[in-house]
């Protein structure tokens, strides 16, 4: 049987896996990743990504991840010699009555005790001198100014570009068909490759995304994550810096933002179906009428563009909406990385490094809220309620 030998093994090449990848392959670890197709590719998270750079409305356990994350994108670009289309135009969360004004007040509270101290509260007049032509409905908005937006693709890339440059290799087009164990250790995997049947690894990362549940089953791990296919458009371009900072509202499923050329990228969580075997997915035309309907109401310059394309990425969202990172004490060996739920791109630059830093011995406490061993806390009545309330559509 062929076999190859490596420090670590990364199953997944989105921006999480190569993130890591990148992290460990610099500090001169042998670092090897496998990935089912290629680096970024429909209809994987990573490629299908909204690419918002946020901090507001983190739950606490981010929160340190989120401030770390959000001081390291404005150098990642030359960090990582790439262009990654970036920009730190803000992200406003919007109010469009009295009582969703109140709730904002609350809100921005909220985001101060979490330590984003520079979260604020606009009355407003304020709100439309930063953003004018939003909808007169808009009383009230919280924005955060260091936040702001990226490209999913071209960051997922990048990291991989530049872990390959320190030493890492990516095997593409090759997959991951079973975790190896042996007395409650994980110590690689069998793949499909045209050389080789198995990995053995000192460490194994398991950031395969809304896959990982499958590969986890293989040593009768269960994951308590649920796959979803999330929504996303893009506009004909408009004129640009029409809307500088990501756009969202209280009352509305909805993330608006700009993009350098003109053109707008709508999210927000509406669903689509997901397609035969798990690989694919289908759009559904009430999802892409109501998206399209709500942006044009709150930002009324949405209406005056065509809607040029729509697709939907397959994502893992988790039973407590934060992901699952670290090692668990039951699997020595293995540590997860997973179930990020839609909001995990702004993350990667700090999710790398504290996994690396992890796999190298040293203290990574911003992943303390975040460890994969409060998976024993959910009975699997309470996974199995999770799975079946899912809103996936199915096709098979």
């Amino acid at each position: 049987m062929s076999k190859v030998k490596t420090d670590v093994l990364i199953i997944g090449s989105g921006v999480i896996g190569s993130s890591i990848a990148y992290h460990l392959a610099r500090e001169g670890l042998r670092v090897l990743v496998v990935e089912r197709s290629q680096v970024a590719q429909e209809p994987v998270a990573s490629w299908a990504s909204a690419g918002g750079v946020r901090r507001q409305g983190r739950h606490p356990a981010e929160a340190a991840l989120a401030s770390a994350a959000i001081e390291r994108w404005p150098s990642l670009e030359q960090e990582l010699d790439a262009d990654l289309h970036y920009r730190q135009g803000g992200n406003l969360l919007v109010a469009e009555s009295a009582e969703e004004a109140d709730e904002l007040t609350r809100f921005v509270q909220l985001q101060q005790q979490n330590g984003f101290v520079d979260v604020r509260l606009l009355d407003r007049q304020e709100l439309h001198e930063l953003v004018p032509g939003l909808n007169e409905s808009v009383l009230a908005g919280s924005y955060s100014v260091h936040d702001g937006q990226a490209d999913p693709a071209r960051t997922t890339r990048a990291f991989a570009n530049a872990a390959i440059r320190h030493g890492a290799m990516y095997w593409t087009e090759a997959w991951v068909q079973a975790l190896l164990e042996s007395k409650g250790r994980v110590e690689g995997a069998r793949v499909v490759h045209p050389d080789i049947e198995e990995v053995e690894a000192a460490h194994v990362v398991l950031a395969a995304g809304a896959w990982s549940d499958e590969l986890a089953a293989s040593i009768g791990l269960r994951l308590p994550i649920r796959m979803q296919a999330l929504q996303m458009l893009r506009s004909s371009p408009a004129t640009p810096n029409l809307l500088r900072p990501v756009l969202s509202a209280l009352g509305r499923s909805l993330s608006l933002k700009q993009l350098p050329d003109g053109a707008f990228l709508l999210g927000g969580g509406w669903p689509g179906t997901i397609g035969e075997y798990r690989r694919s997915y289908i759009l559904r035309p009430e999802s892409i009428d109501g998206n399209w309907t709500t942006a044009s109401e709150l930002f009324p310059a949405v209406a005056q563009q065509k809607m040029e394309s729509a697709w939907c990425g397959l994502e893992a969202e988790s039973i407590d909406e934060i992901p699952f990172i670290g090692a668990l004490s039951d699997w020595q060996g293995l540590i997860l990385a997973l179930g990020f739920s839609g909001h995990g791109f702004a993350l990667s630059p700090t999710v790398g490094q504290s996994v690396a830093d992890q796999i190298m011995g040293r203290p990574s406490p911003m992943l303390d809220g975040l460890k994969p061993d409060r998976i024993a806390h959910f009975t699997n009545a309470e996974i199995d309620a999770f799975l079946v309330s899912a809103d996936t559509g199915s096709a098979g």
